[in-house]
């Protein structure tokens, strides 16, 4: 099972039954999430506490935040696959996500991390003339190799790999 503690932002598009107790019970099992909305688009950003790999899933409809747990992983399994991780690295984290509980936030670092990567997105949106204009997918590797201040100015994607050996 894993956690992912949202804003207040996100908590509100989710149905009720989804706030839960934090109880993550894998190594990679607390995430953090947040909704960001780009050209009128919402958004939701994924950042993970301990190894801050992030990926953006955008384009969002309210059908999708009734199932945001399908969404992240399809998500997750996406990035990693883009990322070049390993066939068993990937399976093995989409075993340990079968179980999602949705939590309020509660690491201020993790949410300043979100905030640089949020900046990122949105200059990245601005410079490319919209986010139809975006190819997520390489967006998602820019930010995850992007040196990062509660990393020790290490990438995020080199912490994931680690975490995952």
């Amino acid at each position: 099972m894993i956690a992912i503690q949202c804003t207040q932002k996100l908590l509100k598009e989710l149905p009720e039954e989804y706030t839960g107790a934090l109880i993550p019970t894998v190594p990679l099992g607390c995430w953090h999430a947040n909704l960001l909305i780009l050209d009128r688009r919402k958004c939701v950003l994924f950042t993970n506490d301990e190894t801050r790999y992030s990926f953006l899933v955008a384009g969002l409809r309210k059908p999708d935040f009734q199932m945001l747990d399908e969404v992240f992983r399809q998500g997750l399994f996406r990035s990693l696959r883009l990322a070049e991780f390993s066939q068993e690295s990937i399976g093995r984290v989409l075993d340990e996500v079968r179980e999602v509980v949705f939590t309020r936030s509660s690491s201020r670092s993790v949410l300043g991390t979100m905030n640089d990567m949020t900046n990122i997105i949105k200059w990245t949106v601005h410079d490319e003339g919209g986010l139809s204009n975006v190819d997520i997918d390489e967006l998602n590797q820019k930010l995850n190799k992007t040196p990062l201040g509660p990393l020790g100015y290490k990438y995020a994607i080199d912490k994931a790999r680690e975490a995952l050996a």
